[in-house]
């Protein structure tokens, strides 16, 4: 069989930042400002026509920044790598215009890709059907569902017959007849001899359709082989590590993070090995280079320091003159020194909570579904899960001869019991709550106000405060969720002001935030009609 894609060693650096400012210093001062962050390092496999390769791992582990390896959308940073054939990359919104229509992207995406305006008339119905996204596709990809985007990205991206085609994520969103029909052309590409590489937090999906498996932790290959030899592998990792304490999984976090620098020290040695080993240049002892080198390099520095410093004054003494800092104040350089720790530590933070697996927690994305008392679709209904509802997942149990995969859960009343894992999602990407509360507050400008009413969540029953329009939800006698009637501002307005939801079930939107979910109902009217803000499942 012929190899299609090869990696050697590929290793792919970032650099990353206090401040804005330490950008602006980087260029100035190479090497000087910002820490390195390796996403990937040293990867190294191949993979034979015909393949089809799960790409598992934690959040954070790699799996995307390979993907864009593989598609061409960013170079390596070191190593080797070749792809045979064109690769085609297929994501949520990956590569479409917001700003044109779904009909317009179409065109805009085949003729990027080398087709003439013939050949696209003839493709347009076949993926226009195979998004099956009715009157949209005359409508700007902004006012789109994530799901829809997904729709016409894969309809495009399978429909131009790449020779190597890499999947991310892209049926983690949508209805569940989508996925099956996205699958049935995978199963196509398959029998074709293509390549694909198929990332999905589904192992139950992975299992079903890939041959091989790749296994990422921390930037690197961690396994690769057989599906039935490293997917059982991963799953026995992944339940050892929700068995850790808190504090054992803060110190793996810690180990995970330092692997993902330490390459840095490896290059700046073999940099150093380097220097050492050149050849030194006739008439020219390894003293004087040295010297010279270093005196270039002071002059280089000292030159642009002065112009850096004659900006900045210029800039400084013109504010001054022309009262834009009118009550400036000296500031202590204790303060500095603590804010600039602090932010430090929160980014040091924010890359270890990207680092590795969260807890594996899925949301319904169908209007109601039963909770089993055993993982059988005969068993028992003990209870019902409704769209937007997250559920901490606790274990995964596949039915013979069905080959369900269900998911074991504890409901709303502390009651365990198992659902499928073809009704549940998992959002990988949160946005920032605070934002989402201020956005919906200045749009809806409703009483009681989000920041008055967040608050109540945790709270004792009895201890909350009685808000107009506004009905609590308890778990353990404590405050759960809060639901507000609105019926004010519409569905355009909310999407305008805070991006699309990442889950959406015909009227109902779910915005996965940080700290808190906010789940809401359109009216037939197109107006805002409830809002709902709940806590997430821990």
């Amino acid at each position: 069989m012929s190899q299609t894609v090869i990696f050697k060693n590929v290793t792919k650096k970032y650099k990353m930042y206090n401040k804005n400012s330490e950008k602006l210093l980087d260029i100035v001062f190479p090497d000087g400002y910002g820490e390195d962050f390796y996403a990937l390092q040293n990867i190294s496999f191949t993979a034979e026509k015909g393949d089809v390769i799960g790409i598992i791992g934690v959040n954070g582990a790699g799996k995307s920044t390979l993907s864009n390896l593989i598609t061409g959308v960013i170079p390596p940073t070191s190593g080797e790598m070749e792809i045979k054939g064109q690769a085609s990359l297929i994501a949520i919104a990956s590569g479409l215009d917001n700003k044109l229509t779904g009909r317009e992207n179409i065109e805009l995406k085949c003729l990027m890709l080398g087709f003439n305006k013939a050949e696209i008339r003839e493709l347009m119905p076949e993926i226009i059907e195979f998004a099956d996204i009715g009157k949209f596709i005359d409508q700007p990809v902004k006012s789109y569902s994530s799901g829809m985007k997904s729709r016409l990205g894969f309809a495009i991206s399978v429909n131009i017959d790449p020779d190597v085609l890499v999947i991310d994520e892209a049926l983690s969103v949508g209805d569940q007849t989508f996925a099956d029909k996205c699958l049935d052309k995978m199963n196509e590409f398959k029998e074709k001899g293509k390549t694909i590489f198929f990332i999905s937090h589904s192992i139950g999906q992975v299992k079903k359709f890939c041959q091989k498996a790749l296994w990422l932790e921390a930037g690197e290959v961690r396994a690769y082989g057989a599906i039935g030899e490293i997917v059982p592998m991963y799953e026995r990792f992944l339940k050892e590590f929700k068995a850790m304490s808190k504090e054992d999984q803060k110190n793996f976090k810690q180990l995970v993070l330092e692997k993902r620098s330490k390459l840095r020290e490896q290059e700046s040695q073999t940099l150093e090995l380097n220097e050492q080993d050149e050849k030194i240049p006739r008439k020219q002892t390894r003293t004087n280079r040295k010297r010279n080198k270093g005196i270039i390099r002071l002059a280089k520095r000292i030159i642009v320091s002065l112009i850096v410093f004659t900006g900045l004054l210029g800039g400084a003494a013109y504010a001054v003159k022309s009262g834009l800092f009118p009550d400036m104040k000296s500031t202590d350089k204790s303060d500095e020194t603590d804010r600039e720790e602090l932010a430090q530590k929160q980014q040091a933070e924010e890359i270890n909570d990207k680092t590795i697996e969260e807890p594996d927690i899925r949301y319904i994305n169908v209007e109601k579904a039963n909770i089993r008392t055993q993982p059988d679709i005969n068993s028992q209904s003990n209870g019902m899960a409704v769209f937007g509802e997250g559920y901490l997942i606790q274990d995964l149990q596949q039915e013979t001869p069905n080959s369900v995969e269900w998911l074991k859960i504890t409901d709303k009343e502390g009651r365990e019991g198992w659902i499928s894992s073809k009704i549940v999602t998992l959002i990988p990407d949160e946005i920032n709550g605070q934002e989402v509360s201020d956005k919906i507050d200045e749009l809806i400008g409703f009483i009681p106000a989000l920041s008055e009413a967040i608050p109540m969540l945790g709270k004792q029953k009895g201890e909350e405060e009685p808000f107009n329009y506004t009905e609590y939800k308890y778990q353990n006698d404590k405050v759960s969720e809060f639901t507000i009637l609105v019926s004010d501002s519409s569905e355009y307005e909310l999407v305008n002001a805070i991006g699309e939801p990442q889950l959406r079930f015909g009227n109902i939107l779910l915005y996965h935030g940080s700290d808190y979910d906010f789940i809401i109902t359109i009216g037939d009217g197109g107006l805002i009609n409830t809002l709902t803000v709940a806590n997430q499942p821990s």
